[in-house]
């Protein structure tokens, strides 16, 4: 397959080099603010705010990076890796908090110059870290970054209605991810999943042991040919299931795989062709379609005050860039605006709609949501930072006096538990499927 990522060292009119220099360092990347009123001002980006000093915070400092790495006038042809320019490098969680904020040309690429970076790292043998290695062999032994055999993937299926999609059609895919089958205090993520499905009568399957990882992981890391080996075997299983098995909508719980399956297959020149036909969901937009369609209705009252985390990959990284690339409006390739494609809306309408509930939003929230800390591989090369940053998030739950918080994404919900325990909260994290499994 045809694969058409941005390098850092590409040529052309519109290569990331062409967008990066388009940064002023005005800093407006550092803080995630509303208009109100009132209006509100907070910080950001966690890498910022865990290190402290302008070359780390947020996509200002990467710009900087970037021009060193490339074509800086006073320093071309003396770039070098260091330690510390790679630990730079991916002490970046990749959240897209800067990127919600920037408002110049830049803007629609920061993650994709991030992700450049690191993938010229592992092209030139330097990246990722040595804590990412064991990751990405897991990646190429298993089909998983988690080093778990490919034979106990299905483990979490064992007992449950869950219909042999390799053997048996059905016209919904449930892609569970590798999180809720290979690290068990996630796995009621997919096994409350498949008992709201049932109880609301969805004709659904499961892959099993065939369901391979997503790619997302060693995408962030820069390991683009991983990806592309894994992306592959998917998309052909993918039009396999459509043309064989009556697959036509692929729902998945985890926010990584979803954002995955829709925005990174999609780089491929013939993503089109394999996924013709089918429609990538998340579980909240697809649980809020059924639910507006009359399809079930939440009648367990549960009395409790919650809040809700909103996940970098199901909210703010979806988005559809507008650009005016022949500059018949502004100018060649300036930023015009966005389409905002982000999940927010249908998981707080899924919650408030729960008889009982009460809900209070915490002050950084959908686009300007402070990220858990576990994304771009920074749980798996830092994971004390990593809660620790969890913890600064479970604060800021805390802090609307809820019971739980309430998220859609099993990374998430991984790290803002292990953040609880970092502060010695009592304030636990859940899915929002546990939550309405309790509530049907």
């Amino acid at each position: 397959m045809q694969w058409n990522f941005k390098n850092i060292d590409d040529e052309g009119e519109f290569n990331l080099e062409h967008f990066f220099w388009k940064c002023t360092a005005c800093g407006t990347c550092k803080s995630g603010y509303t208009y109100g009123p009132p209006p509100t001002f907070r910080r950001i980006c966690p890498q910022g705010e865990k290190f402290g000093f302008e070359g780390f915070f947020a996509s200002k400092g990467k710009a900087a990076l970037a021009r060193w790495m490339t074509s800086d006038p006073i320093l071309k042809n003396k770039f070098e890796w260091t330690p510390e320019y790679l630990n730079t490098l991916y002490t970046c969680i990749g959240c897209g908090g800067c990127q919600n904020q920037c408002l110049v040309d830049f803007k629609p690429f920061i993650i994709e110059t991030i992700e450049a970076m690191r993938a010229k790292a592992v092209e030139d043998g330097q990246g990722p870290l040595r804590e990412h290695h064991i990751l990405v062999t897991s990646m190429k032994n298993n089909d998983n970054p988690y080093t778990g055999p490919r034979g106990i993937r299905a483990k979490w299926m064992k007992g449950l209605d869950v219909k042999d999609i390799n053997k048996e059609s059905s016209p919904v895919l449930y892609y569970a991810g590798c999180t809720p089958a290979y690290n068990a205090p996630v796995r009621q993520l997919a096994v409350k999943t498949v008992s709201v499905f049932n109880k609301i009568g969805v004709d659904f399957g499961a892959l099993g042991k065939k369901e391979v990882c997503c790619g997302s992981t060693v995408l962030r890391l820069g390991a683009r040919d991983e990806f592309k080996r894994i992306a592959e075997k998917n998309l052909e299983q993918f039009k396999y299931l459509h043309d064989e098995r009556g697959v036509d909508t692929i729902v998945s719980s985890c926010a990584g795989c979803y954002r995955s399956l829709l925005e990174d297959y999609a780089i491929s020149e013939e993503y089109k062709d394999y996924m013709d036909g089918i429609k990538v969901m998340h579980t909240a937009d697809y649980l809020y379609k059924l639910y507006k369609e009359g399809k079930f209705e939440p009648k367990n009252e549960i009395k409790m005050k919650v809040t809700y985390h909103d996940p970098c990959h199901l909210g703010r990284h979806i988005k559809e860039w507008i650009i005016d690339w022949d500059g018949s409006k502004q100018w060649k390739g300036s930023y015009m605006d966005l389409v905002d494609k982000g999940t927010f809306e249908s998981p707080r309408e899924l919650i408030k709609a729960i008889p009982g509930i009460q809900f209070e939003e915490m002050r950084r929230n959908q686009n300007n949501s402070y990220c858990c800390g576990s994304g771009g591989g920074v749980k798996t090369a830092f994971p004390d930072w990593a809660a620790e940053n969890a913890a600064l998030r479970v604060e800021e739950a805390e802090q609307t006096g809820a019971e739980k918080i309430i998220t859609c994404c099993p990374f998430c919900h991984a790290n803002l538990n292990d953040g609880a325990k970092v502060k010695n909260s009592a304030l636990k994290t859940i899915d929002l499927v546990e939550l309405l499994d309790e509530a049907l």
